[in-house]
């Protein structure tokens, strides 16, 4: 039986397996949902779980690189005893295995940005529910001195219509450095200073946020991939959408760090425009809580 063939877009190989065929122990191969430089994923059955699961092991060429493992380890990292709803659980840590590889939970549902593509923008109270929700997640991250450094709308997921952050490859400890000339992110999402390849910082991921936020609202991206981000024009945020969301949405995508809003700030926001149609995530006798959850993160 071949074991690989070559992937079409890079030409290295791939591991090539019928639907039913155990990929590694206990996960069944169901479908190839990607292919990345050093890691593929599966979409598996786990017949221990008796359930859907993710699977994600190093390509065929890649299964002695230490950086296929290193990449498997950061969302080892990031989900090690996870409790947070809009973060997958993880369920196996395969890393020292003859072919490394973790699974993780199956999230159900399409893409943000197939949600997008399909539907078109999304209002401004619903986007400031479900930002609110996924900035939770985020603060989850990190709470553990990591920062996501990949967030768009294809990371997003939203099972029964609530957002669950995923691909985890890219989580950096925060303060730790970063290659010159290697920037971690995804051209026209990541932050000026990460593009610069300063230090992670909690920050980055808030210039993130505010680029899902700007896409959910408008249905396009607020930048130009092929433009560096420190050529980027300010963002051209729609007057139809409401004051604070054009104002939140504005400075989080603040070339400079320390303009940016704090998560504090941003949330308090989204919960004030999630609350117009009564689709406010939390109660307002928590809003006084706000400040003290998230005070301790510095984010400029």
């Amino acid at each position: 039986m071949r074991l690989t063939e070559l992937d079409e877009d890079d030409g290295e190989p791939v591991w090539d397996r019928p639907e039913g065929a155990e990929l590694v122990a206990g996960y069944l191969a169901w479908e190839r949902l990607g292919v990345g430089l050093r890691c593929e994923t599966w979409l598996v059955w786990s017949t221990k779980l008796w359930y859907p699961a993710v699977l994600k092991l190093a390509r065929p060429h890649q299964v002695t690189h230490p950086r296929a493992v290193r990449s498997l380890n950061r969302e080892i990292a990031a989900l090690t005893g996870n409790q947070h709803p809009c973060l997958p659980r993880l369920f196996t840590d395969g890393t020292t295995d003859p072919l490394p590889h973790i699974a993780v939970e199956y999230i159900d549902g399409p893409t943000l940005d197939e949600e997008l593509d399909t539907n078109g923008p999304i209002g401004a109270a619903e986007t400031a529910s479900l930002a609110a929700q996924l900035l939770a997640g985020i603060i989850a991250l990190h709470d553990r001195d990591l920062a996501h450094v990949d967030l768009k709308p294809e990371n997003v997921v939203l099972r029964d219509g609530r957002p669950v952050l995923i691909d985890f490859g890219s989580v950096r400890r925060i303060g730790a450095p970063q290659p010159l000339g290697r920037p971690v992110g995804t051209a026209g999402y990541a932050a000026p200073e990460l593009e610069a390849c300063v230090p992670i910082a909690a920050g980055m991921d808030l210039y993130g946020l505010g680029t899902i936020l700007f896409e959910t609202l408008t249905g396009e991206p607020a930048f130009d991939a092929a433009l560096p981000a420190a050529c980027r024009p300010a963002p051209d945020v729609p007057s139809t959408i409401a004051a604070p969301m054009r104002t939140l949405v504005v400075g989080l995508l603040e070339p400079r760090p320390e303009d940016r809003p704090s998560a504090a700030e941003t949330m308090r926001v989204l919960g004030t425009v999630a609350s117009e149609p009564d689709a406010r995530p939390w109660p307002d006798w928590v809003d006084d809580q706000l400040q003290d959850r998230f005070a301790a993160r510095r984010y400029g």
